[in-house]
């Protein structure tokens, strides 16, 4: 009997063997993620006091900062168990599939980078190198340190608060956004653009790990996620509908919980997560620790309930645009950067610093509506997203299948 070879046997998984549930919620983090990011682009400035704004900003606050790059990048995770457990099923030599598959992606990362520094890619190719490390722990510490890493925020605030000049930065960012227009990089040449990112290779994977968006806590989600690759719950999930029913119940009910405390401390000791805090370090603590884990909650709350929602014959087709945008989500997540910077930088429309919360809750809601019509045409015509299959071609050095 001839043996088949590592490289056949370390394919890209078959589209038709996806579980639908997975991309669904995907596609959902994927929107989110739009969100957050376009509203860095001078939304989130404290200029913007009218009442729709206000609304807006606190839903985005409240419903999607941190929450979906946690669901986000514990399905990293989940992808990164499943490629993992694969190769170290096969021979010798074929975890070099796993470690090219990283090395791709930090390369798309790179040129992604250069166009918006708000990259996460480059980031979760190298968190899923230190991954392999963790591929035989027990799948309870697994659990355990992923939920002990999201801690490293609210101590590292406790034992190293913000320095003069981390509130001098705070200062400058709180400029009248018309005069932060002046002169801005952005909205110069795409060499200025690139210029001004590019400090972001490699991404700072070491430093400033007190922060709620740091390499610890995306880490803690990766962990999370390859505990739920291990456990393969949702591979049967039918046999595990009481766990997802609890997990949804909770985490919505914790995460909801956590963010009324949360503001309840804003208004009443000037509890502030990403800006300038006038809160004491107790309140700060807790305001962090409820912050923390009251993200991650509502985060694995969303992701539960669209699973259960997947199972409803119903809602199945409603779904199904979430899916497909979940299938190509390499494809969307870099579309979406084309899209906001066409719109917000010189190269484009040069809207930067002048859209409020309204409007660019508008065109992120345009946005990921034009993504969604755009890959269901897509995939009824081909296997994979374009950016996928590039990043599958290069992974097996093998060009890959890509009509239907």
């Amino acid at each position: 009997m001839t043996r088949t070879s590592v490289a056949e046997r370390a394919g890209p998984t078959d589209p038709g063997a996806r579980l639908q549930a997975i991309d669904a919620v995907r596609g959902a983090a994927l929107f989110g993620v739009l969100l957050v990011n376009m509203y860095n682009f001078g939304a989130d400035a404290p200029e913007w006091t009218d009442l729709v704004d206000r609304t807006f900003s606190t839903l985005m606050h409240s419903l999607f900062e941190t929450k979906s790059l946690r669901l986000f990048s514990l399905l990293f995770g989940l992808g990164f168990a499943l490629q993992l457990a694969g190769a170290m099923s096969r021979e010798s030599g074929s975890l070099w599939f796993y470690v090219r598959r990283l090395i791709v992606l930090f390369v798309f990362g790179m040129a992604h980078a250069l166009f918006f520094d708000g990259d996460i890619l480059m980031e979760y190719a190298l968190l899923g190198l230190i991954l392999v490390a963790f591929s035989n722990v027990h799948r309870r510490i697994l659990l355990i340190l992923g939920f002990a890493l999201l801690a490293a925020f609210p101590l590292g605030n406790l034992i190293y608060p913000e320095s003069d000049d981390d509130l001098a930065a705070h200062w400058e960012d709180s400029l009248p956004l018309a005069e932060l227009r002046l002169d801005h990089p952005y909205l110069g040449s795409p060499m200025d653009v690139f210029s001004e990112n590019a400090f972001a290779i490699p991404p700072p994977i070491g430093s400033n790990l007190q922060s709620p968006e740091s390499s610890l806590a995306i880490f803690s989600m990766l962990l999370l996620g390859l505990y739920v690759g291990r456990t393969r719950i949702l591979y049967d999930v039918a046999a595990h509908l009481p766990l997802i029913h609890r997990v949804f119940a909770w985490g919505i009910g914790i995460g909801a919980a956590s963010t009324i405390a949360e503001w309840w401390l804003s208004q009443h000791y000037g509890y502030a997560v990403f800006t300038v805090t006038t809160a004491p370090s107790g309140v700060r603590f807790m305001g962090d620790m409820l912050f923390a884990y009251g993200s991650t909650a509502l985060a694995l709350g969303y992701g539960a309930g669209i699973v259960l929602l997947a199972q409803r014959g119903l809602w199945q087709s409603a779904l199904r645009p979430l899916q497909n945008l979940g299938k190509m989500a390499l494809t969307v997540y870099l579309c979406s950067t084309v899209m906001f910077t066409t719109l917000f930088y010189g190269w484009g429309f040069g809207q930067l610093f002048l859209m409020g919360p309204t409007e660019t809750t508008f065109y992120a809601v345009m946005f990921f509506t034009m993504l969604a019509a755009f890959c269901t045409w897509w995939l009824a015509r081909y296997r994979f997203g374009p950016a996928e299959w590039v990043w599958r071609s290069l992974t097996y050095l093998k060009f890959q299948p890509l009509r239907r």
